[in-house]
């Protein structure tokens, strides 16, 4: 008995550990963020054996920090910025010992006009995480080199329902996607 409920506890143990935990992560206001992180974890669960945490960041907990092998952060962009709740949520990732150290990160960002510090906001995101030691992904296409970002509010994708243009939710999801293959591969 005690050595059938063993192998049961190893095998499940296994099971549990094989899985790849993807957290994404975001802050929105009017939605558009949020529609964002939404398509990027459509991307991330299409890879199989990838597993998605989502959730606005002030619902991250910090067991989350650590399950997860891959963290993907999203952000308004606020003057070429990230958003202060984003700023606030990065400053209280664990550091002491380096415990993200070698897990992957990606960023996002929707902003609300072209040329408007989208890449900036994604590059703010990313030094954040090499501080931290992570390996940092982009998108797959050169279009995407940071992550993936959205224009909210210049013509011709002015939303104010939060919806974004498929070309956006596509980037997202592409992103998420290329993270899920690239961290699966490291955990195996």
């Amino acid at each position: 008995m005690k050595r059938t409920l063993f192998v049961l506890f190893t095998f499940f143990s296994f099971s549990v550990c094989s899985q790849t935990q993807v957290l994404v992560t975001y802050y929105s206001v009017d939605g558009h963020t949020k529609a964002l992180a939404e398509s990027v974890s459509r991307g991330v669960v299409s890879v199989e054996g990838v597993n998605v945490k989502l959730c606005p960041v002030h619902e991250v907990e910090h067991a989350d920090l650590l399950e997860a092998q891959a963290i993907i952060v999203g952000s308004p962009v606020y003057n070429a910025n990230i958003a202060p709740a984003v700023s606030e949520f990065i400053m209280s990732w664990p550091f002491e010992g380096e415990p993200l150290k070698n897990k992957i990160g990606a960023a996002f960002v929707t902003g609300g006009g072209i040329s408007a510090g989208e890449e900036l906001a994604q590059l703010n995101i990313l030094h954040s995480m090499m501080i931290f030691g992570m390996i940092i992904v982009g998108g797959s296409p050169w279009e995407q080199a940071f992550g993936a970002s959205a224009i909210t509010g210049e013509l011709p994708f002015y939303s104010v329902d939060g919806g974004l243009d498929e070309i956006f939710l596509n980037k997202g999801y592409q992103l998420g996607k290329r993270v899920a293959e690239i961290t699966g591969r490291f955990n195996k």
